[in-house]
């Protein structure tokens, strides 16, 4: 054969061998193209790490004596739903001259075809073909470039997922095994799985729901005040009547200020008018994307990656979803006008803001040195067809083309406004803002941009620095602190990219800024997902909330472990490794002792936050369990006495916790059988 393809998944193999003029004949696991290649694939990982009891049989029993697990050589194993298209594999590499690494372009996809090649002992030669854009012209223009796969950049992610790989498995097995070992000495019958993303992210969500429960509302005073000039102003208190933040607390003082300015007059100290100008919001990253839709259309992390999936790999409308980046490499804007012309014939019923786009205009999003390993997500070149999308595609697909638009529109321009007022020695400001032009928001509704205040939206009158001014009336306005909002998953997804908000120390913050988050785009709806089915969080609308589960894991579980800080640093080693700065060895031996230390502190540790969460029994003075059903994959709370027949107490599941009152069953009319 000419080439041996190595897709990641079916669906690129055939886009593949569309590429390669067309697919000739279709075989079972593979297909051969009219240009004389073959194409084969995947589905995901066809390998994964060995079980501690591949190592060593003694690990099926879990024995805390015996953490860590520290493999001295790590070994995979076929997935056992992937042992037959190994095969086939297996068979065209014996023919093959040339394989060509066709694994999405990111760390897992290079990993996951080199650890097949590795696996089947392939020596031959090596190429990588980089498919971010999966339209026709995006394939062909890719497969003209391949490159050797040993090139250090591939190299490097390979080195990276493999040490992330191997990490998780140290992390996951060790102190699942310790920690659920530690619990049950407490009486806790569940497993409690401890990941280094997953914990880090309840961690956020559990201290995020104590926060807004234990937030005590502080009550505060602010005026308002209507002059004769024909506007409304602020008052600014004085530092020596205001709290450390700056608020008026108490309301004598307001009273007494109203009292004394109304009717009173003043004179205008500054009157200021600017004209201001805003750029364009960049395409998206996923996170963005998926922020975004949270807010606008209440979408689940997982639900837009998906999308926007589809989108990339069935639709082919829209580049790579599972990027870092927002910006576009200067050389993208040359493809403008056929990326433009595609959308304009999937959808004609926007093409009049295509019509009014300048192609010329090059915005700040096309920066060579802004760009990652991939590009922000935008429209690829090839059409297709509007009414084939399902509404959440559409609405995804509409938010990614209208941010590509919007590229190429001038600034939106306004104008601001600042009047300040002193009145019987009381400071006084008004603010205005009101549109000039446009520009870039021409593409979006205006509840996508808007966000500013009605007050600052205000018209302001033309007014000059010293001229008297009559306060008409004037109210008081009692307001108190409000709490932070619950996280949803778009926020929450955010939080984890920008975990550095998050961190205390300022050395560490102020590097986290420049640098990735927790987990990675590709990763974090996953692990939103696991927490959600291991019970630790749960949906409430758009709401997510912990469950008493989750408080009493993050409870019971040392600090460190928990720490976004701690898995942040993590994830800025994998990208050392990959550029080739960090030996992987170093940082799996950190990874060791870290985890020792952690075992150590397991063998001891009280877990009294995880005992204490779970719920009474309202039938005995025994701890409900929470188990998962082998049927139907449904959880459901037990007495832990239920073993013995001393309690026969079950309760459905409601977000976490047990459901006390269900609503009772219709009684079957059936007869009843006899003996």
């Amino acid at each position: 054969m000419s080439k041996l393809f190595i897709a990641e998944k079916p669906s690129l193999a055939k886009t593949i061998g569309k590429g390669l003029d067309g697919i000739s004949a279709t075989h079972d696991g593979y297909f051969t193209t009219n240009s004389g290649d073959t194409v084969t694939w995947a589905f995901g990982h066809l390998y994964e790490q060995a079980n501690p009891e591949d190592y060593d049989e003694k690990y099926k029993k879990w024995n805390i004596d015996e953490l860590p697990i520290v493999p001295t050589g790590w070994m995979l194993k076929p997935r056992s739903d992937a042992k037959k298209q190994i095969g086939v594999i297996k068979k065209l590499l014996k023919q093959a001259t040339t394989v060509v690494n066709a694994g999405d372009p990111d760390r897992e996809g290079q990993l996951l075809i080199d650890e097949v090649i590795d696996e089947l002992n392939y020596k031959g030669q090596v190429l990588r073909v980089w498919l971010q854009d999966l339209s026709d012209g995006g394939v062909k223009k890719a497969l003209a470039d391949l490159k050797p796969n040993s090139d250090l950049i591939y190299a490097g992610m390979s080195k990276a997922a493999e040490a992330r790989s191997r990490a998780d498995w140290l992390v996951g097995m060790n102190l699942t095994r310790a920690f659920t070992i530690a619990g049950q000495r407490q009486g806790y019958d569940g497993v409690l799985s401890v990941g280094r993303v997953q914990t880090p992210t309840l961690a956020l969500v559990v201290n995020r729901d104590k926060e807004i429960e234990n937030f005590k509302p502080i009550p505060y005073y602010a005026i308002a005040a209507n002059f004769d000039a024909g506007f409304k102003a602020n008052w600014q208190p004085a530092d020596d009547i205001t709290d450390s933040e700056g608020r008026c607390i108490e309301q004598s003082t307001a009273d007494a200020i109203i009292a004394k300015i109304k009717g009173q007059t003043g004179t205008i100290t500054q009157a200021e008018r600017k004209l201001g100008k805003q750029k364009a919001p960049l395409p998206f990253s996923l996170s963005e994307l998926q922020s975004y839709c949270s807010k606008k259309f209440g979408m689940g992390a997982q639900q837009v990656l998906d999308t926007a999936q589809a989108l990339y790999e069935t639709h082919k409308l829209t580049s790579y979803p599972r990027t870092d980046c927002r910006h576009l490499s200067e050389g993208q804007h040359a493809e403008a006008p056929a990326i433009m012309q595609a959308i304009a014939a999937t959808d004609p019923a926007i093409s009049s803001l295509i019509d009014g786009a300048d192609l010329a205009r090059k915005s700040s999003a096309f920066n060579d040195k802004k760009i990652t390993a991939h590009t922000g997500i935008i429209p690829t070149a090839q059409a297709g067809n509007i009414n084939a999308l399902s509404q959440t595609e559409f609405q995804v697909y509409d938010a990614i083309r209208r941010h590509y638009l919007a590229q190429f529109y001038p600034e939106f321009q306004f104008e601001t406004t600042t009047i300040l007022v002193d009145i019987a020695n009381q400071q006084f400001k008004a603010t205005g803002k009101v549109p000039a032009a446009q520009g870039w928001k021409i593409c979006f509704d205006a509840a996508d941009t808007d966000d500013d205040s009605k007050e600052d939206q205000q018209q302001l009158p033309q007014v000059s620095e010293g001229q008297s001014i009559t306060c008409t009336d004037a109210n008081r306005q009692d307001k108190k602190t409000t709490p932070p909002s619950r996280f949803n998953e778009g926020s929450l997804i955010k939080a984890m990219s920008g975990i550095a908000k998050y961190v205390s120390d300022e050395n560490l913050k102020a590097y986290l800024k420049e640098n990735s988050g927790i987990g990675t785009e590709a990763t974090r709806a996953g692990v939103l997902e696991i927490l959600k089915k291991r019970g630790f969080i749960a949906a409430k609308g758009k709401q997510i909330i912990s469950t008493e589960a989750g408080r009493g894991l993050i409870a019971a579980l040392p600090k460190t472990i928990a720490d976004p800080a701690t898995t942040a640093i993590w994830e800025m080693a994998l990208e050392k490794i990959a550029d080739g700065s960090l030996e992987p060895e170093a940082f799996l031996m950190k990874q060791t002792q870290f985890i020792q230390a952690q075992v150590i502190e397991a063998k001891t540790a009280a877990m009294a936050g995880i005992a204490s969460s779970m719920p009474d029994c309202p039938k005995c003075d025994s701890k409900l369990k929470r188990v998962k059903s082998k049927k139907n994959g449904k959880h459901y709370w037990i007495c832990r006495k239920d073993r013995n027949a001393d309690c026969d107490a079950i309760y459905p599941d409601a977000m976490g916790k047990p459901n006390f009152n269900p609503p009772k069953r219709r009684k079957s009319k059936s007869r009843k059988k006899t003996a």
